[in-house]
């Protein structure tokens, strides 16, 4: 399917949920839910129920000329607020505003406005189109992977590690860095902070080195971590490296289609304190346009899981002064079963 159809098949689900909830329009201005819904990533967009209408820099006028589906025009000074007055749009939806924000806009446009995340809850489902692109995008993250199995080992410095591996992630065709700003690796004690980034330092004979890295292709992320044993790991390492694999796979092996994420977080998180430590994050999270989107794999989350959702699941254990331990892969679910794009 062409990336035009594609846009089309998405502005018609976009309005029938716009009906479905009584709103007259939304108003965007999100870069990732624009380019979602024009392939393009700049600019202002108001989406009613008969007309889409977008707003850009003078600069972008003949660029953005691109489909018979958008009425593009120049962004002057107000030039949104006063087609929106000019309209009968009398309830209109508005990405998260900070409060003063919402007040301001209210005020302006004198019209009922409705916080909204109707494009992110779209975008939680992919199509087969998006799939693809995911698909493509974990096949080069798997790239990386193998990279950094092949020279993680005593002696190497974690920058120039990361170097080599995001080297070809990028030659691979990565049109980004992983995660926009980098990949994550950190070994030893070090991998037991979460976020933890190389540093300048060597990898010793007995760590373990968690490795944190993804792709990008088209705008679609994918996500992946293991966790290297670098020579024998001692017994406790070597228990925990084998608990948490098992832990994703029993986790994966739970989904099927309608099953609440926050049920799946409540497993690993218990089975994780059965074994005397605290898990501290969530257990996955939506992937696609970005890194984390719906649905929400965490604590409480009433999110269910659906047919064409792309997401991770990432249990992990971190001990303060010793290591941490994390194996992530991006998944998607079909009707019948679970890929797992990064296996």
């Amino acid at each position: 399917m062409s990336i035009e159809r594609e846009i089309g098949k998405r502005l018609g689900n976009l309005r029938e949920s716009l009906e479905s909830e009584g709103i007259d329009a939304i108003l965007l201005s999100n870069p990732n839910n624009i380019r979602y819904l024009t392939g393009k990533e700049t600019g202002r967009v108001l989406i009613s129920r008969e007309s889409s209408v977008i707003w850009v820099r003078e600069l972008y006028l003949e660029l953005y000329s691109f489909s018979p589906e958008f009425d593009v025009r120049a962004d002057e000074e107000d030039a949104v607020r006063h087609y929106i007055k000019d309209s009968n749009i009398k309830k209109l939806a508005v990405e998260n505003l900070l409060v003063s924000l919402y007040e301001r806009r209210k005020e302006e446009l004198g019209i009922e406005l409705v916080p909204t995340n109707t494009v992110e809850r779209l975008r939680a489902v992919k199509s087969d189109y998006e799939l693809e692109l995911l698909r493509n995008s974990a096949s080069i993250a798997k790239k990386g992977m193998e990279k950094a199995y092949e020279i993680i080992k005593d002696g190497t410095n974690e920058l120039d590690a990361v170097a080599d591996i995001e080297y070809v992630i990028r030659k691979a065709g990565s049109e980004t860095p992983p995660f926009m700003d980098g990949m994550l690796l950190a070994s030893g004690p070090d991998g037991a902070d979460i976020h933890a980034r190389a540093r300048m330092k060597k990898v010793m004979a007995t760590d373990l080195v968690v490795v944190d890295l993804g792709a990008r292709v088209d705008g679609y992320y994918s996500d992946m971590t293991r966790t290297i044993p670098v020579g024998e790991p001692n017994p406790l390492a070597a228990d925990i490296l084998e608990f948490i694999e098992n832990l994703q796979a029993e986790a994966i092996d739970r989904i099927h289609p309608g099953v609440r994420a926050g049920d799946i977080h409540d497993f690993v998180s218990k089975e994780i304190e059965n074994r005397g430590y605290k898990f501290y994050h969530s257990t996955g999270h939506g992937i696609g346009l970005d890194v984390h989107e719906l649905p929400n794999i965490g604590p409480k989350s009433e999110d269910a899981l659906e047919p064409g959702m792309a997401f991770t699941i990432e249990p992990g254990i971190y001990i303060p002064g010793k290591f941490g331990v994390r194996f992530e892969d991006t998944l998607s679910m079909k009707k019948n079963k679970i890929e797992t794009l990064t296996g």
